[in-house]
């Protein structure tokens, strides 16, 4: 349980230091222009603040949080996140960070989360 909460507690760091001012965690260069260029498309509205995201997934999903990344693929930006499902399984769940739709579902028993829709793409 411990690992679990510092587990959270590094990825919401990260997730501070990729969307917002108050620093970044730097692993080498090419993390640090990631962060600047998540900071970027954040400031220019391109992307969603990641705490709305959580909010949302908190409200809405029978489950708990592990962790996130934010990454760009072909220009658009996908929030990822990892869950714990109520009965232990481990989902992930891919997110359009402009508009925080729901994009991909991938894991076991993914309808007890209560917030995937049947046939989402995995």
């Amino acid at each position: 349980m411990r690992l679990l909460f510092l587990s959270t507690i590094f990825c919401l760091l990260v997730a501070i230091g990729a969307v917002s001012s108050v620093g970044v965690l730097k692993a080498d260069d090419s993390d640090a222009a990631d962060a600047r260029a998540a900071r970027r498309a954040l400031d220019a509205g391109e992307i969603r603040p990641f705490g709305q995201l959580l909010a949302q997934v908190e409200r809405d999903c029978r489950g708990r949080f592990v962790e996130m990344e934010l990454e760009e693929d072909d220009g658009r930006w996908i929030y990822e996140i990892k869950m714990l499902g109520p009965q232990g399984d481990v989902a992930e769940l891919e997110y359009d960070a402009a508009d925080l739709r729901l994009l991909e579902a991938e894991g076991k028993r993914l309808g007890a989360l209560e917030c995937v829709p049947p046939g989402t793409p995995d």
